[in-house]
């Protein structure tokens, strides 16, 4: 599992630690059950969901041997797996985010996408979230049925454990810039709850999928996909001016470490400089929106071992729009403490309880 003792006397610089990216590792098996007709009978095969269908995410493929790296896999599946890896990683509250759903961009039927979304919500309400006010959860949506997706955040966003909507962004087509998304927009904004956008290697199948033929490795395609993907929505979001639409709407983005962010940010406002006719919405400079309602998750810290690279890059994207995240159980999850050994000694007491914490706190309207 990896030594974690010498975490704690560390976390103790700052108040509280808030996980802003904690993997569940969801099975079929767990959330079938929770599926309303005709999806529920058209998926039986026997009399119970031990026969149930299988198979209904696709996968890229990958080779990926299950001890590779910081950690042998372990699954996430119930509250005591989440309160063990908490005690692990010395966390003290922490925001859940799908595994297996996160490919619910591939399900090859739209309804059938809406309705598992709907079917991974009940299940983490009835078994993940109500023990534990230390655990909180995101609204679930499909991409593919935005009317449908608005509904489920409407439907769930009186639950005081959901406070987000989940909006995996692999495989997701057109682009989360586009007009079609609008619905999802409008009613996490109505509700005030933030979007979380994570993209993942899988998303080299729709999203790249000639890249994704020629890649042999997935070193290459992980080395890229998170990245790349969020640049291609994030492009398309500002360009289509999402923020200028929905102006009290923030978005995180997870899982893609934080080293293409100033290149971004740069890229694009040199871009926009003699192209606003591209972009008419807009009445800032991309990155003032960015800077604005966009926050980004931590893990993976590249250049961990590179305080000034770790400065540099938190000094860009602004020390208030950077949330930890430790991205348990996955194999190259960060200890809670990586970023922290990073950057105590170049921001101030405030800013580091920010990045830890207190921010994400505010973002999510977690209480004390």
């Amino acid at each position: 599992m990896g030594d974690m003792s010498h975490a704690a006397e560390r976390l103790k610089a700052v108040d509280r630690v808030v996980d802003c990216d904690f993997h569940l590792t969801e099975e079929e098996e767990d959330f079938l059950p929770y599926l309303d007709d005709p999806f529920d009978k058209l998926l039986q095969r026997n009399d119970d969901h031990a026969g149930v269908s299988k198979g209904l995410y696709p996968n890229a493929g990958y080779l990926t041997p299950p001890k590779t790296g910081k950690t042998s896999s372990r699954p996430v599946r119930t509250i005591e797996d989440v309160r063990e890896a908490m005690e692990l990683l010395h966390t003290d509250t922490t925001l859940v985010t799908p595994g297996t759903n996160l490919r619910l961009p591939y399900v090859h039927h739209d309804e059938l996408a809406a309705s598992l979304a709907t079917a991974y919500n009940e299940w983490i309400l009835d078994t993940i979230l109500p023990e534990d006010d230390a655990v909180y959860g995101a609204i679930l949506v499909a991409p593919q049925k935005p009317d449908l997706a608005a509904a489920e955040i409407a439907d769930r966003a009186s639950e005081s454990s959901m406070v987000a909507v989940s909006l995996p962004g692999a495989g997701a087509n057109p682009p989360l810039g586009d007009e079609r998304y609008f619905p999802i927009y409008e009613a996490a904004q109505r509700h005030g709850l933030p979007i979380l956008i994570h993209c993942g290697t899988t998303g080299l199948m729709a999203n790249f999928p000639h890249q994704w033929r020629g890649t042999k490795r997935y070193l290459d395609a992980h080395l890229l996909a998170h990245p790349v993907d969020h640049m291609f929505h994030l492009s398309t979001m500002l360009t289509n001016g999402i923020p200028e639409r929905f102006p009290d709407l923030n978005f995180v983005l997870q899982e893609a470490g934080l080293g293409w962010v100033p290149y971004f940010l740069e890229r694009y406002d040199n871009e926009y400089a003699d192209k606003q006719y591209d972009a008419p919405l807009l009445e800032q400079t991309p990155s003032e929106y960015i800077r604005d309602q966009f926050y980004f998750t931590s893990q993976p810290v590249e250049g961990a071992d590179n305080p000034q690279y770790i400065k540099f890059v938190a000094e860009q994207i602004g020390p208030e729009n950077l949330l930890f995240s430790s991205d348990y159980p996955h194999f190259d999850f960060d200890y809670t403490d990586t970023l922290l050994n990073s950057l105590r000694s170049q921001l101030s007491e405030s800013e580091m309880e920010g990045v830890y914490g207190n921010t994400a706190a505010d973002l999510f309207d977690i209480p004390n």
